[in-house]
């Protein structure tokens, strides 16, 4: 199932071609009512009947094995859910190997990242994914990690494939990890829906990361200087300026000078 949020021409010629070329079955699905990657999943996930769901952002690619031996380690183990290993490829052409450590060896530290789950490496069965009420499409960031929260969180077991069988791309342009304001907005929601359980110093770095990239996005100076206040606020005037100079020089370096 194609899940298209955007009633994209091209898209729908693909899926359209594509279906008369493979014995597998392809259908289109339109999904207006909650555009973005989690409400895509969910309807996705509402549309099929199958026991299993698995997910493939669509600028991420699956390697011929990742189903069948995903599959073959749900089976060997019985677990509710299986996360392979990715392959992650920068924009430079480099790649890094991210391995998903076992359940037990980050319960504690669910909060300090997401440790290596993306909806495109996740296979889970149908029952545990209704039972967690799928992805949050409330959350335009984070919603890959914030699942894994919840999984974690009501007892579900997962299984890891070590193999790197999922190639997580990195692209030019707009993406959920650009630092724009929606991403701020974003993380923020994030806080909100985790502070009950989220240590105090993981809200502060992220309520940090929040107010930087609002401070970035600034139209004016008053505004920069409020959210350079509130960022000295919270952090201290020391790291707060640390904080300051690691994103300029980032951005000067983003532009080519």
């Amino acid at each position: 199932m194609v899940v298209d949020d955007l009633d994209d021409g091209p898209t729908a010629a693909i899926v359209q071609v594509s279906a008369l070329r493979t014995e597998i079955p392809l259908r289109r699905i339109l999904n207006r009512s909650n555009p973005g990657a989690s409400g895509s999943r969910n309807a996705g996930a509402a549309a099929s009947t199958a026991e299993l769901l698995a997910f493939l952002d669509d600028d991420d690619v699956w390697r011929p094995e990742y189903l069948a031996s995903a599959m073959a380690e749900l089976d060997r183990t019985g677990a509710d859910a299986v996360i392979s290993g990715l392959c992650r490829i920068k924009h430079d052409g480099s790649t890094q190997p991210i391995i998903m450590p076992p359940r037990e060896a980050i319960r504690k530290q669910l909060f300090d990242k997401n440790f290596g789950m993306t909806g495109s490496n996740l296979v889970i069965r149908r029952s545990a994914f209704e039972c967690l009420g799928g992805f949050d499409p409330a959350l335009p960031v984070f919603n890959d990690w914030d699942f894994l929260i919840r999984m974690i969180s009501h007892g579900f077991e997962y299984c890891v494939v070590k193999d790197l069988t999922v190639e997580w791309r990195e692209h030019e342009g707009d993406r959920i990890s650009t630092p724009s304001l929606r991403r701020a907005v974003g993380i923020e929601a994030f806080i909100a829906k985790h502070a009950a359980a989220m240590p105090s110093i993981n809200r502060r770095d992220l309520t940090a990361v929040a107010l930087g990239i609002r401070w970035r996005n600034a139209g004016s100076l008053v505004g920069r200087l409020l959210w350079a206040a509130k960022l000295v606020r919270l952090l201290g005037p020391r790291e707060a300026l640390g904080r300051r100079l690691r994103m300029t020089k980032k951005r000067v370096i983003e532009v080519g000078l």
